[in-house]
């Protein structure tokens, strides 16, 4: 009788502990309000004057980095993270839970590498691979939707030596 007494004291208080463990993370599956998120992604190549070409859409697949929170008394916010792809028209879509009367901060971005154009230290240009990066952020309100246009430029230029970097 003693030790089943131990025992149940013993479970309950471990039990207590456990339901003081801090949730860090937004889920979209127990929040009844959540916020749409959509929007696009394109790449602009430089051409051989070092001007932007087009933007030309991503391959099915290509994946997007959606890192979304609550902001702080002061602004800041302690990120989640959702990677979701893009459809064949370079095209995404999702939901993200949000407590009712909150906004989420959401940041999206997207990286690739690609060809392009760029110059080299005596100015000549020259094609070579680039790390392509783009970034947009916005804050979105509880039950809203938002879109993002999320055009990609050249950031690094990768390959010889010696090429001028943006």
């Amino acid at each position: 009788m003693k030790k089943t007494f131990i025992f149940v004291c013993l479970s309950a208080l471990v039990l207590s502990l456990t339901g003081c463990v801090k949730q860090t993370e937004l889920s979209t599956d127990t929040l009844p309000v959540s916020v749409t998120v959509t929007g696009y992604v394109r790449y602009s190549a430089l051409d051989k004057d070092l001007k932007s070409e087009e933007p030309e859409i991503v391959d099915k697949g290509h994946l997007v980095n959606i890192y979304y929170g609550i902001p702080d008394d002061k602004g800041n916010v302690d990120y989640a993270l959702k990677t979701v792809a893009v459809n064949g028209d370079a095209f995404f879509k999702t939901t993200l839970g949000c407590p009712v009367g909150k906004s989420l901060k959401v940041k999206v971005q997207s990286s690739m590498y690609g060809d392009s154009y760029c110059a080299n230290e005596e100015g000549k240009k020259v094609s070579c691979e680039a790390y392509f990066f783009g970034e947009f952020e916005a804050s979105i309100a509880c039950g809203s939707t938002h879109c993002f246009k999320l055009d990609m430029a050249p950031v690094a230029n990768v390959g010889e030596d010696n090429l001028i970097q943006k």
